[in-house]
């Protein structure tokens, strides 16, 4: 159903687009952070005043940096943002560390409605891989190198977004994504990357003044 759906969206926006002309073009940066998803690892790192905390890394967590361009003719409700980027997620401890990267393409259709956008589309993620290592010793002294090296298949998805516009070139909104990772090696593992979260974009050629 999903690649149904998202072939549909894709023609839709290409039919859209043509329509318009170059000076609708214009490029924008994006960045923010998801929370959610299932736990693929979980560290344990040791505080002088608490002892052992444990931090987990998620599959739709992490935070992510996009740059692309937006397509927003005046004379149109819609717009159109096309982003490439790269989100992570990383652990760390005094011997050691690892981290969950998957590099975003993402694709979404926008309603315009006075200062708020509203819409959807599709975002496939590459290479989304797990890796780390610790080494030291045990509490009985003896040492251990734990390492870890998941890779997942490049996997596709969908999104729902919704931006405010605080100026006409600054926005700041809530994105829901809808994705599901498979390790490569063994196609019965799979770790649902469903997450919510809060970005912040800023779009290059338009006048910029708080409202």
């Amino acid at each position: 159903m999903i690649k149904k759906i998202s072939l549909s969206l894709v023609t839709t926006m290409f039919l859209s687009i043509s329509t318009l002309n170059a000076n609708d073009l214009k490029p924008m940066i994006q960045f923010g952070y998801d929370f959610g998803g299932k736990t693929l690892a979980t560290v344990d790192q040791f505080n002088t005043y608490n002892g052992y905390d444990s931090s987990n890394i998620r599959a739709g967590q992490g935070l992510s940096f996009e740059a692309g361009a937006a397509v927003d003719s005046p004379q149109s409700d819609l717009e159109f943002q096309f982003l490439i980027g790269y989100k992570f997620d990383r652990e760390s401890a005094s011997n050691g560390s690892v981290t969950w990267d998957r590099i975003p393409f993402t694709g979404v259709a926008m309603i315009k409605n006075r200062r708020w956008k509203l819409g959807g589309g599709i975002t496939y993620h590459m290479n989304p891989e797990l890796s780390g290592s610790f080494s030291g010793y045990d509490n009985n002294n003896n040492y251990f190198n734990d390492t870890v090296n998941d890779e997942y298949d490049d996997a596709i998805g969908g999104v729902i977004q919704a931006q405010y516009m605080m100026t006409d070139a600054f926005s700041m909104g809530l994105r829901g994504t809808f994705i599901e990772y498979q390790l490569k090696n063994d196609a019965s593992v799979t770790a649902s990357g469903n997450s919510v979260g809060i970005n912040f974009a800023y779009t290059f050629g338009n006048y910029s003044e708080f409202r």
